[in-house]
C-alpha cells in the first residue's frame, strides 16, 4: 500500500461558509486545533517524506493538491516557498505534479499568473446555478458569493486558457438540469466534475437524500443528445459510461480501484481523507504527523486507512449480489457508513446509483451496432430486477 498523491491542507480556514461542508457543517470541529497556515518546518518535513516514499516504493511523479480551507489565503508567496523548498529536497528525482482547488473569489490576474508560472494547475468550485452559488456557497455574513467565484473563474480562462475551465459542483438536485448545463455552457466550463452531497446513515437512509440519479439522468439525456463539438466533458457521468464498457475509469466515488490519496493537514497531520469527517466528530484524526512520522506508518496503524484504500473491496451482501456492482464499486465509502454497521452498508445513494447506471447502460445501448453488443455481452438493465436481487440482503433500511 503507498499513496501517489496528496490533498495538503496548506490553510484550515475558509472566507467561504458553504452550507453543506464537510470540513466545517457537518459536525467535525477537528479544524479548531488546527494553524491556520502550513509552517515552512512543516513543508520541509513533508518533502522529506514524500522524498523517502518515492524512493521506498520507487515512484517517479507524485502529485500535491493545494487545498483547505481556502488555499489562497496563504497569498502568493507561499507557494514560491513551498516550491523553492521542493527544490531544495526533492531536487529533481522526483517529478512533482501541483493542483489547487480554490473557491475563485480571491483569484487576480497577478495570482493566477504567478500560479501559471509555478505550473499549479487550478480548479474552481462554482456550482450549477447562478441561483443555487448565491444560496449555498456564500459569505460568512450570508451574502451570496456567485459575483466573485465567476471573477475568478474568468480570469482562470483567460490566464490558463479555455481548456483549462475546470470545476467542481455539488449536486444541487433543487436546480433544473436545463438551466444548470445551459449555465454550464454560457461560462465556458471545459470540465465539471458533479459531486454527491456527502450523506450517509446519519440521519438519512435512502429514501431521504436528494434524488441525485434522477437528477443525473436528467443532465445525461441533455448532455447526451448535444451535438456541440464543444459541450463540456460532465464527470461522474463519462467515468461510468467507460465502467459500463470496460475501461477502467477508477475514481473514489465509482469503479474497482483503490483510493490511494493522504490528506496532510496544516500542522503536519497526516490522515485518511477528509470527506470521510462526515462519520463523526474527530474520525479521521489519527497520531500521525510529517514531523515524525512516514507515510506508510499510516496504513500500518490505521484501520480506517487500509478501509479507505480498500473501500471498493470487501462490500455488504447488498453489493456481492448486485450486477451492477464492478461500475459502481460500492460507491464512496463514506456514503456507506452508519453508526450501527460501520461501513458494512449499501451506499446511501444505493437506488439512485442504480437508477443512473441502468438509464446509462439502456440509453447508450440504443445506438451501438448490434455486432458490437453481441461481441461484449452488454444488455438492457431492469432497475427494479437489479432493486429486487439486492434487497433481500439489505443491511439497512
Amino acid at each position: 500500500m503507498y499513496t501517489n498523491s496528496l490533498v495538503v491542507k496548506v490553510a484550515s480556514r475558509c472566507n467561504l461558509n458553504c452550507t453543506y461542508c464537510y470540513v466545517y457543517n457537518m459536525g467535525d470541529e477537528s479544524y479548531k486545533k488546527q494553524p491556520k497556515f502550513m509552517s515552512e518546518d512543516v513543508i520541509q518535513s513533508l518533502f522529506l517524506r514524500i522524498k523517502n516514499h518515492c524512493e521506498k516504493n520507487k515512484l517517479e511523479r507524485f502529485l500535491i493538491v493545494f487545498h483547505g480551507g481556502e488555499p489562497l489565503l496563504t497569498g502568493i508567496s507561499f507557494y514560491e516557498k513551498f516550491i523553492e523548498i521542493e527544490n531544495k529536497i526533492i531536487n529533481n528525482s522526483v517529478k512533482i505534479d501541483y493542483s489547487m482547488q480554490s473557491n475563485g473569489v480571491l483569484l487576480d490576474r497577478e495570482t493566477a499568473k504567478k500560479l501559471k508560472e509555478l505550473n499549479i494547475q487550478v480548479g474552481i468550485s462554482l456550482d450549477t446555478t447562478i441561483l443555487s452559488n448565491n444560496q449555498n456557497r456564500i459569505f460568512h455574513n450570508g451574502k451570496g458569493a456567485y459575483k466573485e467565484i465567476i471573477s475568478g473563474f474568468d480570469v482562470l480562462k483567460e490566464i490558463y486558457g479555455s481548456d483549462y475551465a475546470n470545476c467542481l459542483s455539488v449536486i444541487d438536485t433543487n436546480q433544473d438540469v436545463k438551466e444548470v448545463y445551459n449555465h454550464y455552457k454560457e461560462i465556458g466550463v471545459k470540465n465539471v466534475h458533479l459531486l454527491f452531497q456527502d450523506f450517509n446513515y446519519i440521519g438519512f437512509n435512502q429514501n431521504t437524500v436528494p434524488k441525485t440519479g434522477e437528477w443525473l439522468i436528467g443532465i445525461f439525456d441533455i448532455w447526451y443528445n448535444d451535438k456541440d463539438e464543444n459541450k463540456p466533458n460532465i464527470r461522474p457521468l463519462t467515468d461510468l459510461i467507460g465502467l459500463i464498457f470496460g475501461f477502467q475509469k477508477y475514481s473514489e466515488i465509482f469503479g474497482k480501484g483503490v483510493n490511494d490519496t493522504l490528506v496532510v493537514e496544516t500542522d503536519g497531520s497526516i490522515e485518511t481523507v477528509d470527506t470521510l469527517k462526515i462519520c463523526g466528530d474527530g474520525f479521521t484524526l489519527d497520531n500521525l504527523n510529517v514531523l515524525h512520522n512516514e507515510f506508510d506508518e499510516l496504513y500500518e496503524s490505521s484501520e480506517l486507512a487500509r478501509k479507505y484504500y480498500y473501500g471498493h473491496e470487501n462490500l455488504c451482501k447488498s453489493c456481492q449480489n448486485c450486477i451492477i456492482e464492478p461500475v459502481c464499486g460500492g460507491g464512496f465509502i463514506g456514503h456507506r457508513f452508519s453508526d450501527q454497521n460501520g461501513f458494512n452498508n449499501p451506499s446511501i445513494y444505493c437506488k439512485e446509483i442504480v437508477k443512473l447506471v441502468c438509464h446509462l447502460q439502456n440509453r447508450i445501448l440504443k445506438d451501438l451496432p448490434d455486432d458490437f453488443i453481441k461481441n461484449t455481452n452488454i444488455e438492457e438493465l431492469s432497475y427494479e430486477e437489479v432493486i429486487e436481487s439486492i434487497e433481500g440482503h439489505c443491511e439497512v433500511e
